[in-house]
């Protein structure tokens, strides 16, 4: 089975069948990134990175996403796949520009940015186009879940990858400067 070629043709299927097209996306971005990904971690982000955080996370990801992605197909209501969209599939976009802007920025491949650019960005626009044809999404709840998922995304790299500490994040002060003319 070709499933790049699925992902492209995938107009026809309903959302409710399309959803599971996540998990098995998640699970082959899994596989790459499984065997290099703390070492790349190790040597770019912290050196206090080591595989059992990646190990625990992505493990408990996976059931994850197959549990939302089971109650986006079981239970399409607007609610059930704004969740979707906000806690997962838009993650996943995120993570893609994560593997890429890594690659870039240390000009040394991120493990995990073949299959994050091949499916992701596919996987959202098509599951997308599905969820606000059947009235599931409006353009302003992806609009949120695309800003929710930003926060969220930001804040799991920040301290998972990089090891940032969230109380830092959070008690750091916010300056507000007052344009006058």
């Amino acid at each position: 089975m070709n499933f790049l070629r699925l992902l492209t043709t995938m107009g026809g299927l309903h959302f409710t069948q399309a959803v599971w097209l996540f998990p098995a996306a998640t699970t082959f971005h899994f596989l790459e990134e499984a065997p290099w990904f703390a070492e790349w971690a190790r040597k770019y982000a912290s050196p206090l990175y080591t595989g059992r955080p990646w190990k625990i996370i992505h493990g408990i990801g996976l059931i994850y996403v197959v549990m939302f992605s089971a109650a986006a197909s079981l239970f399409p209501k607007p609610n059930t796949v704004f969740i979707f969209f906000a806690l997962w599939l838009t993650e996943a976009v995120y993570n893609t520009l994560f593997h890429l802007s890594a690659t870039v920025w240390f000009k040394a491949y991120c493990p995990g940015l073949l299959t994050a650019t091949a499916f992701y960005p596919v996987l959202f626009w098509n599951l997308y186009g599905s969820a606000c044809r059947e009235g599931l999404l409006s353009s302003t709840s992806v609009y949120l879940a695309v800003a929710t998922a930003g926060i969220i995304h930001s804040i799991d790299v920040a301290t998972s990858v990089y090891f940032v500490s969230l109380t830092r994040i959070l008690r750091r002060p916010v300056s507000v400067h007052v344009w006058r003319p």
